[in-house]
């Protein structure tokens, strides 16, 4: 018997991050917002309010709708590069005291990100244009 392994294509397949409280200028806290419930197995795009994709420099404390900002800990990859995995640092006490890590795949005009889990809480992801 043969079994296949069905793969998504992140740039066709994606949850939308819209919210405009993600975006890296945003001061205003909600105490009971959090990414760690997002889907781990999901791809997902910043768009709209959030911003084009994710913040690559810290935000500063209490920023992005949360108590602890996260933000790619280097650089976007190019179309060439393919999906690539990147650490992401969440911003406790004003700098990057926790780390987790992201998956990104560059799809010409717009990134994907598949996020791993992480414990801290609460956090989000930072969206930028």
């Amino acid at each position: 018997m043969r079994t296949f392994i069905c793969l998504v294509d992140g740039c066709h397949h994606y949850q939308n991050l819209t919210d405009a409280e993600r975006k890296i200028d945003n001061a205003k806290i909600s105490d009971d917002k959090c990414d760690n419930d997002l889907n781990t197995k999901a791809w997902h795009r910043f768009q709209g309010a959030a911003g084009k994709k994710m913040a690559t420099k810290s935000p500063g404390a209490e920023k992005c709708g949360a108590p602890y900002p996260a933000w790619l800990n280097g650089n976007h990859p190019t179309v060439a590069e393919g999906i690539v995995k990147r650490s992401v640092c969440i911003n406790k006490s004003g700098e990057c005291t926790e780390r987790s890590f992201v998956d990104i795949k560059n799809c010409t005009s717009y990134y994907v990100y598949r996020f791993y889990g992480s414990s801290a809480c609460d956090f989000r992801y930072c969206g930028t244009d």
